[in-house]
């Protein structure tokens, strides 16, 4: 078996996923916000926001989320072919001792 991130089943472990779509704009930043900051914590290094194609208003909120976090980076293509236009796969970079302090205040 390839070396990677594999749960106790065996199989090749995923990006962590963030559920969004269909959540009203408030609701969606609040699960977004704490979903980062959970995988952040966590040592997470992917995310895959789900935020649906609709409008547009959720993947737009996601982006400036990003733009907004130095920590955050999104994966154009990232080699994992999610292909997905209702997602966003973001990188979580590895914290410095000063982001860490600044996050768990």
């Amino acid at each position: 078996m390839p070396k990677g991130n594999h749960s106790k089943g065996g199989k090749p472990k995923g990006p962590k996923v963030i559920y969004i779509r269909k959540l009203r704009f408030e609701e969606a930043y609040r699960v977004l916000d704490s979903g980062i900051q959970e995988a952040f914590l966590k040592g997470e290094t992917l995310v895959e926001v789900v935020h649906g194609i609709g409008e547009g208003i959720l993947r737009r909120m996601t982006e400036e989320y990003i733009q907004n976090h130095d920590f955050l980076k999104v994966l154009e293509d990232g080699g994992l072919s999610i292909g997905n236009p209702g997602s966003t796969l973001i990188e979580i970079l590895g914290p410095s001792a000063q982001d860490l302090k600044k996050y768990l205040k």
